[in-house]
């Protein structure tokens, strides 16, 4: 049986702060912080309707970069920008 999707994106968060991401300013998971704005740049990530989808926000314009029905695919492509954002930034994020 595979995990609910909140699950799966609350377990995901965990393991990008620990590997040095800040949330809610490098990414964001839609419904971890009802009433929180993040950071005008970042990555984010949302579960809707049987799809997870990725986008990319920048000063109020976004661009969806992966939607999928896999979370496994959807999480690749959140981490992988997730963490380019972070080290662009100067934050030392460990690869693990």
């Amino acid at each position: 049986m595979s995990a609910e999707p909140a699950a799966l994106l609350d377990e995901l968060a965990d393991q990008l702060v620990a590997r040095g991401l800040v949330e809610q300013g490098d990414f964001y998971i839609t419904g971890r912080f009802p009433h929180q704005v993040p950071s005008s740049e970042h990555i984010g990530m949302r579960h809707r309707d049987g799809l997870y989808v990725v986008w990319y926000r920048d000063l109020g314009d976004s661009r969806t970069l992966e939607e999928s029905a896999d979370f496994a695919t959807a999480r690749d492509r959140f981490v992988r920008e997730a963490v380019t954002l972070a080290r662009e930034r100067g934050r030392r994020v460990s690869d693990v």
